[in-house]
């Protein structure tokens, strides 16, 4: 593991002289690769660098226990210092370790988010829009700019399809976890009799692509503007600036109407395509990946229950990681504590295929 971290060091400085180059730097595709690949090895370079130089430190105090001219007072010191720096090092061992075995090529993107009202008729579109203001709150918790792109609302002001922007630092290793199906079970607000309910609530996390990553021709796109819907004002319904896209060889579909401007919904549309796009082909590798190794594991998809929140029983069930914590916390935007649990399943699934 050492070697990996020394090799992925010496490419992480490799690529700050490469950005630095002027021909890669008027090349804006391989300028913004090369700044991504960069900022996906930031973590894990200076891992290496602190555990070399705590190496180098416990042969410094290991050579002071050795010296014949050391004094006792001078040994005793170097031999309390030796046991909190072999703690420190195998602490930080350990977190390099995560860091291997976590390794995603998207933990330096900004991130795109879907949440859809599914299984359940409006009881579905009110815990989607409930799912949305629980992950406000988490972001603001991180300090993470959440950014609405598109919003439908159902009849009793539930949301049945919305589409934000989420950036900040490390965003899409927080957000991965959260795509799927997340379920719900409660007595809804419209149920007279007091039964129980289930229903589904679908997130789509989506690693945001720059422009220049994903190409798309022209010929591929069919494009529709419509009168934007919904409360919004007086202009909301007169004007055709709603961007209807989809994508004709896959069937992908784009509805964007974040701004009163067509042509900016339409740049909007156009880099949501491209994270599905990406998205896509992600998931045809990481099928090809699984089927080599023998081990088709489940892709995250909208078919998959992720989470079950049962609320009479104030209870939050990560399905993966196998966890539950109290749903009042998890409803108050504290989900740190489940996304800890899903990297550690992950790390668990990573070591053992190894």
């Amino acid at each position: 593991m050492i070697e990996l971290l020394k090799k992925r060091a010496e490419r992480y400085d490799e690529l700050g002289k490469l950005i630095e180059d002027p021909e890669v730097y008027s090349n804006s595709k391989l300028f913004a690769q090369y700044q991504r690949e960069r900022g996906s090895l930031r973590e894990q370079a200076e891992a290496y660098r602190q555990l070399v130089a705590l190496k180098q430190q416990i042969a410094g105090s290991e050579e002071i226990l050795k010296d014949p001219a050391a004094d006792s007072e001078m040994k005793e010191l170097a031999e309390v210092e030796l046991e909190e720096l072999k703690a420190t090092h195998d602490r930080q061992l350990t977190e390099a370790q995560d860091l291997i075995l976590l390794d995603d090529e998207d933990d330096s993107r900004d991130v795109i988010l879907e949440i859809r009202g599914a299984e359940g008729g409006d009881e579905a579109t009110l815990f989607a829009r409930e799912l949305m203001e629980n992950y406000a709150r988490w972001c603001a918790h991180h300090k993470f700019k959440l950014e609405m792109l598109d919003e439908v609302e159902s009849e009793v002001g539930g949301l049945k399809n919305g589409t934000y922007r989420i950036k900040g630092e490390g965003v899409w290793r927080w957000f991965k976890y959260e795509g799927g199906g997340h379920r719900v079970q409660r007595v809804p607000s419209t149920e007279g009799a007091g039964r129980i309910h289930t229903s589904l609530a679908t997130v789509a996390v989506l690693p945001e692509m720059e422009d220049v990553e994903i190409e798309i021709k022209e010929s591929d796109l069919e494009i529709k503007a419509a009168r934007s819907g919904g409360p919004g004002g007086q202009n909301v319904n007169k004007t055709n600036s709603r961007c209807q896209m989809r994508h004709l060889p896959t069937g992908l579909f784009v509805d964007c109407q974040s701004t009163p401007s067509f042509h900016k919904n339409r740049d909007e549309a156009l880099r949501i395509m491209k994270s599905k796009l990406y998205r896509l082909e992600k998931e045809k590798r990481d099928r090809a990946m699984a089927e080599m190794r023998g081990n088709m594991v489940g892709s995250g998809g909208r078919g998959d229950k992720v989470r079950t929140y049962n609320f009479p029983q104030d209870r939050c069930t990560d399905h993966r990681a196998k966890v539950s914590l109290p749903l009042t916390k998890v409803m108050a935007g504290d989900i740190d504590e489940l996304v800890d649990a899903c990297r550690q399943w992950e790390k668990k699934k990573n070591a053992s295929r190894r």
